[in-house]
């Protein structure tokens, strides 16, 4: 797995707040090392836990907010 760069975590923070699902989709293709995965392929294969994937993929504010905390302070997934 890769880490997000601080231009990458920029790039989050700047488009986040207009498209979140688009803005963590670039990050996890990043991290992933997938650049034409969705949203729900990329948390498919991601090392997260069944219900935290599950509320990223309902599109829960809170669990949105929380990915982007953390990679905004890990550079990283799962770590």
């Amino acid at each position: 797995m890769s880490r997000l760069r601080k231009r990458d975590v920029e790039a989050l923070l700047e488009t986040y707040d207009a498209d979140p699902i688009g803005a963590l989709t670039g990050a996890l293709r990043h991290l992933l090392d997938d650049t034409s995965g969705s949203f729900p392929s990329l948390l498919a294969v991601a090392p997260l836990p069944d219900d935290r994937r599950a509320l990223l993929l309902a599109h829960d504010v809170d669990a949105l907010d929380a990915l982007l905390a953390e990679l905004n302070e890990t550079r990283t997934l799962g770590g």
